[in-house]
């Protein structure tokens, strides 16, 4: 369950952020810190695990809907293990419009044409890797991941990824597949990792004492990062043709050396005889409307954990891959049973990691909104169905036009726009056919995971109807909780000019026997030559 209305409990009514500065902890403890400063004059410390909603001029406990400020500006990365190393201050855009005490903060320094750009290393940090606090958290301790999650191999040499007992990443922040994503590339691409844990290197290099604390101003190595369009906002100073960067927005076309499909074990996944995993045992909270976040304490290790979304930031990868769930122990329950049991919370959560000292439900931030064109790879789950299309082209004299795959969105705080079983994305199919010089779309849902029983649904329309209004059918299909939405059908092209076609029965959900397709297909035909 994800609640997008987090309220600080130390902050003021819109309180916008000025400067992000150092990090620091005391020297008795392991979590760290990092000072803010906000308007009105006042500098306020923030734990690490809050660092996916930290950016500049960014305004945290919102009263109204804010314009994001600053400049726009989009740049190709062509090599960022070339930018420069420099400080904040260097950047005469930062020195014009400078509002706090952030000037020593490390930057990246990169010539775009005539312009020069300043990028804080913190923020480049934040939207390649700081998309969870877990992540988060990871980041500053040495050799965290190779601690947590153990690598290996499949008979067939695909990847599988095995999370120890007891490690920080939670089961359910693995029920998502772009969160499942985005780690197997922390945890496999070599440049990804090899940057990722350059973070906690820097941090033992170069922390520092003073007093009984120690310090240290942000810095680590990125990947090359080479074609990567990344979109931001901030600050340009034309006499001097610099710009600082505020906040990135956007980074696509990240480049990635994964393909097919990964597996993920989780300890926390169980499964049902002879079916898919569940979504593990983490309990799943249930809040108030309206809720304050104690960013001095601990949230409690046996109490539920609320996502908590804010401003996302958009990544595509250049060559998407797949994540599957995995179990390896089997327990027979009578359904899937989500996030667990419900846990109705009081208005108090916490932020920060879970500790047997906590007392507060947990609050876990979620930046990522993952816009990777992959819905090719998903035609898998379509096999009975493209094998019908077959036999309606090679027996009953249909031409193809095109065909295609869709993501079905995500609508309000539902989740059906995933798969129950595997959390993976719901596709729609879109196949559009010839007859007799006359045109047919046949649609066609997932519902692998049995969670709805849904026709295929046979249009006859133009050849660019259906491609024309895909956002409008894909939206209504949603606010139907995955039910056709005949009445737009009905509006749009006319009384007769659409029906659902049964799918043939099957014992096992999400495909037919060979000898079940033929049939269907002769529906679908039937239909057509009734109607032609």
């Amino acid at each position: 369950m994800s609640k997008p209305d987090a309220k600080f409990k130390k902050l003021n009514d819109d309180s916008k952020i000025l400067a992000i500065g150092s990090l620091f902890r005391g020297k008795d403890r392991k979590n760290w810190a990092v000072n803010v400063d906000f308007n009105g004059g006042f500098s306020k410390s923030m734990q690490f695990s809050n660092i996916p909603v930290l950016a500049r001029k960014r305004v945290l406990n919102p009263t109204k809907q804010y314009k994001l400020a600053g400049l726009p500006t989009e740049i190709i990365i062509e090599n960022a293990q070339l930018w420069e190393a420099a400080k904040a201050s260097d950047c005469p855009a930062y020195q014009v419009h400078r509002h706090g005490g952030d000037g020593n903060q490390p930057c990246f320094a990169v010539q775009f044409g005539s312009r020069r750009i300043f990028i804080p290393q913190l923020e480049m940090a934040r939207v390649l890797f700081y998309h969870d606090p877990f992540l988060a958290r990871l980041s500053l301790q040495h050799n965290a991941l190779a601690e947590d999650f153990i690598l290996g191999n499949r008979d067939d040499g695909q990847p599988i990824i095995f999370v120890r007992d007891g490690a920080d990443y939670p089961v359910s922040y693995f029920n998502r597949d772009d969160n499942r994503r985005f780690l197997s590339w922390v945890l496999l691409d070599r440049e990804a990792r090899t940057s990722f844990e350059s973070i906690s290197i820097h941090l033992i290099k170069n922390q520092y004492q003073k007093n009984n604390y120690l310090h240290w101003n942000f810095q680590f190595t990125p990947p090359s990062l080479s074609g990567v369009e990344l979109e931001a906002r901030g600050w340009e100073d034309r006499e001097s043709n610099s710009f600082f960067i505020w906040e990135i927005t956007k980074l696509t076309n990240l480049p990635s050396e994964l393909e097919g499909e990964i597996d993920f074990y989780h300890p926390g996944y169980e499964r049902k005889a002879g079916g898919k995993p569940t979504k593990g045992d983490g309990k799943q909270g249930e809040a108030q409307d309206n809720f304050e976040l104690d960013d001095d304490e601990l949230s409690d290790i046996d109490k539920a954990t609320i996502s908590l979304m804010s401003e996302q930031v958009v990544v595509s990868f250049k060559t998407p891959h797949i994540t599957n769930r995995i179990a390896n122990k089997t327990k027979v329950v009578n359904n899937v049973i989500g996030d667990g049991e419900k846990e109705v919370l009081n208005n108090d959560l916490s932020p920060n990691e879970k500790e047997e000292s906590g007392t507060l439900p947990g609050g876990a931030w979620n930046n990522l909104d993952d816009q990777t064109d992959d819905a090719h790879l998903y035609i898998g789950k379509f096999k009975s169905f493209f094998t019908m299309i077959n036999y309606l082209i090679t027996k009953h004299g249909f031409t193809l036009i095109r065909k295609e795959l869709a993501k079905l969105p995500k609508l309000g705080d539902g989740n059906k726009h995933w798969l129950a079983d595997t959390q993976n994305p719901r596709c729609l199919a879109t196949v559009e056919l010839e007859f007799n010089n006359q045109f047919f779309t046949l649609l066609e849902v997932d519902t692998s995971d049995g969670a709805a029983k849904l026709s295929t649904m046979l249009l006859t329309s133009s050849s660019s109807w259906v491609k024309t209004n895909e956002r409008m059918i894909l939206h209504r299909i949603m606010k139907k909780h995955l039910g056709w939405p005949s009445d737009y059908f009905k509006e749009q092209l006319g009384e007769k000019m659409y029906s659902g076609i049964p799918h043939p029965k099957s014992k096992q959900s999400g495909s037919l026997p060979p000898e079940e397709i033929s049939p269907w297909a002769q529906r679908v035909a039937n239909w057509v030559s009734r109607n032609a």
